[in-house]
């Protein structure tokens, strides 16, 4: 009886606890992101980081102890996921950066793995505001001069035992670099689908975008990347990137479209990195228009792809030179929309779409009961104009509330102290 009524105060205890640390999102037009049009006048229980509750404001119960937000006119769609982007170079700078933007996943595409898992468990334990994520430790790379973080493979064997040394570290999946010789990338391919451990690839030189699909990858990374593969594939024909460009945007194109489709690889674009690099940090006038018709015609080729049914994710490439995090996440938003996607699915880019890809619906993605509380709550309709996803008001994440004006100054803060 004393056991029964301890642990019945015990269990008291902690949904008091919850009740106190409730967040509800009254009033709220809610775009969840399912693909279920847009529901005005809701209202988001949040308890224990979790969604636990959505529905028409005056039918959901708010817990009597919970912090009231009053979102009238304000828009909800779940935390976005930036699917590239490297942590190690950008460093803890990124955190509030991301979060201010309402990043709240990242899938980390190489770097030092003991300090991502720092960060990580720095986050997890509350010590830290970020976003989850989701890492790959060092590249599998071949040899190359003056780069870090990398595990240099030259022959198939080492390739194997390259995949068995990241598992035995249990990273979430292995990043493939472009300098890995062709016959390590096939064992690399062979390995890791025995040890049941998903594979990114920034296209080796050598392997076709084709050849990588086939082999079962679970995404490619780069628009220009399959650029590139067309020059070296078999039977290529294009001498030139804007030749390759131009052979990607007719039957060849849509052949391998299909591919990817059939076989399930996913494809991260990162348009917004190619902008940035190769675009707008360009001094030389001579380059800059073949290279801003090269980007306007990859802008295309995304369309294409998403007409033909390849599953797209949104990232940044985010790192420790042009890009700015999270800032960038936006801009690559807008580049799908301009590529031909409605404003829901490059939303869904960078929510449904990456918790598809994780294996994780029932955990990211939108916004529904059992859901993770990562929410951004905004002062216009993204679905009227993509560029309203900048229009922060608060971000949650993790079941925490942070208005944008108090991430800012802690951000502010922060710096100071570092001075």
């Amino acid at each position: 009886m004393h056991k029964w009524l301890l642990a019945s105060f015990l269990c008291s205890l902690s949904a008091s606890a919850q009740t106190k640390n409730a967040i509800a999102i009254t009033h709220v037009t809610v775009i969840d992101c399912t693909g279920a049009a847009a529901k005005p006048n809701s209202t988001v229980v949040v308890t224990g980081g979790l969604i636990g509750a959505v529905g028409p404001s005056g039918t959901v119960t708010i817990p009597v102890a919970a912090r009231v937000v009053d979102a009238t006119g304000k828009f909800l769609i779940p935390g976005l996921w930036d699917m590239h982007g490297h942590l190690t170079d950008a460093t803890a700078d990124a955190f509030p950066l991301l979060i201010m933007n309402g990043v709240t996943g990242v899938r980390d595409m190489g770097g030092d793995l003991v300090q991502i898992d720092r960060w990580r468990s720095e986050i997890n334990n509350g010590t830290r505001v970020g976003p989850h994520i989701v890492r790959a430790g060092p590249f599998v790379d071949g040899p190359k001069e003056g780069v870090t973080n990398r595990l240099t493979v030259r022959t198939p064997e080492e390739a194997r035992q390259a995949v068995r040394d990241l598992k035995a570290k249990s990273v979430d999946f292995i990043k493939v670099h472009n300098a890995l010789p062709p016959d390590a990338f096939f064992a690399l391919m062979d390995e890791a689908r025995k040890e049941h451990i998903p594979v990114a690839v920034h296209l080796p030189k050598g392997v076709s975008s084709a050849e990588a699909s086939d082999a079962g990858v679970a995404s490619l990374e780069h628009i220009e990347t399959i650029n590139e593969s067309a020059l070296w594939r078999k039977g290529a024909t294009a001498k030139t990137v804007e030749q390759a460009v131009d052979e990607n945007l007719g039957p060849a194109g849509q052949e391998l479209f299909q591919r990817f489709a059939k076989n399930g690889t996913w494809y991260v674009p990162t348009l917004v990195a190619y902008e940035r690099g190769f675009m707008l940090w360009s001094n030389d006038p001579e380059a800059l228009k073949p290279r801003m018709d090269v980007q306007a015609k990859q802008i295309t080729l995304v369309g294409m792809m998403h007409k033909a049914g390849v599953k797209i994710m949104a990232g940044s490439d985010f790192s420790d030179w042009g890009m700015v995090p999270g800032v960038d996440l936006h801009n690559e938003l807008a580049l799908l929309v301009e590529a031909g996607f409605t404003p829901l699915e490059a939303l869904q880019a960078a929510t449904l779409n990456p918790a598809k890809f994780l294996g994780k619906t029932d955990t990211y993605g939108t916004i529904q009961v059992g859901r993770a509380a990562d929410l951004v709550l905004l002062d216009m309709n993204p679905l009227e104009d993509i560029s309203h996803t900048r229009k922060i008001h608060a971000v949650v994440v993790g079941g925490k509330f942070y208005p944008l004006a108090s991430l800012r100054a802690q951000a502010l803060q922060d710096a100071a102290n570092r001075q």
